[in-house]
């Protein structure tokens, strides 16, 4: 279209230009005619350069109008997809508003169910409540006179029982001294017969026999720490204490010592038969005697029996 244009403006300027030329051939000599030319030339190509920007700005201007008509296209092609998508929405939106109605209704009904529910519930509840207090109430009044008559009765099995163990502890404080009096007279009865044997002139065996003294040694550990486990105001102790000490100086008398480790610390030079127990009440590297099975017993300051004995360890 811009070619057709260019030829088209050609031969209109040649036509002008040859009016010109002949109106100033006619009218004018020479110098001014080429002058005149020149100067219809030169406008000529003003013209020309005129003619050319505006055909290119025309062609801009349509290259911006297709770009523009393209834009618009894709624009309007987005805001359909747009459009389509908000209706999508609003579709969407009307279903969860309709979701969140029958919720909120299902919500309601089921509500008031619980509150009923509750209500009937809660009735019950409070009346079998009453009910259990009464029942509790009467249970506790039953069973406080029912502990009341049962701790008169405790305290009279207590009082019994105690009255049991002393009466127990009473006679066993008897018993081990009438054990002690009667190893006393056989012991000297024993004193009186080697005498006589002597006065006689028999002849006593070179070596003593220890059997009975150790079995009274035995005793004698035994009723002491019998002694010990016992109450102090104990009816019967007194004797009991005199008859042990008695018999004691008898036996030393006689030769015989009675030696009690009990309580002692244990060294590895101790001649005895040790037991080792672990014990938490101790410190570390500590060593009692604490318990003695039975008794060291020497004769005229030597040992004819080794003490059994139980040593406490601390962990």
């Amino acid at each position: 279209m811009n070619m057709n244009m260019n030829m088209n403006m050609k031969p209109i300027i040649a036509l002008m230009l040859s009016a010109f030329l002949g109106i100033a051939l006619a009218d004018e000599p020479n110098d001014q005619l080429k002058s005149q030319i020149q100067k219809a030339e030169k406008r000529a190509d003003g013209l020309e350069k005129s003619v050319k920007q505006a055909q290119d700005s025309t062609s801009e201007l349509k290259k911006q109008f297709g770009e523009l008509a393209d834009s618009g296209k894709l624009q309007q092609q987005k805001l359909t997809e747009l459009s389509v998508k908000l209706n999508a929405l609003e579709e969407r939106q009307t279903a969860l508003g309709g979701s969140l109605d029958q919720l909120s209704r299902d919500t309601e009904q089921k509500t008031q169910t619980i509150d009923e529910t509750i209500m009937t519930r809660s009735k019950w509840y409070g009346a079998a409540i009453a009910a259990l207090l009464l029942l509790l109430g009467g249970c506790y009044w039953y069973l406080r006179r029912r502990n009341d008559a049962s701790e008169q009765s405790l305290t009279a099995q207590v009082k019994s029982a105690i009255d049991t163990v002393r009466s127990t502890e009473e006679k066993i404080a008897k018993s081990d001294t009438a054990l002690a009096d009667s190893l006393f007279e056989i012991l000297n009865k024993l004193k009186v017969q080697e005498m006589s044997a002597v006065a006689r002139g028999q002849v006593k065996s070179a070596e003593a026999d220890h059997h009975l003294p150790l079995k009274l040694a035995d005793e004698i550990h035994r009723m002491r720490k019998r002694l010990s486990s016992l109450p102090e105001d104990t009816k019967g102790l007194t004797p009991l204490q005199k008859s042990l000490e008695r018999l004691e100086s008898e036996l030393s008398e006689q030769g015989y010592e009675i030696v009690d480790h009990t309580g002692m610390a244990y060294t590895e030079n101790l001649s005895v038969k040790a037991r080792f127990v672990p014990s938490d009440d101790l410190g570390p590297d500590q060593k009692i005697i604490s318990k003695v099975v039975t008794p060291q017993v020497n004769y005229k300051g030597v040992m004819i029996r080794m003490a059994d004995i139980e040593v406490s360890i601390g962990s």
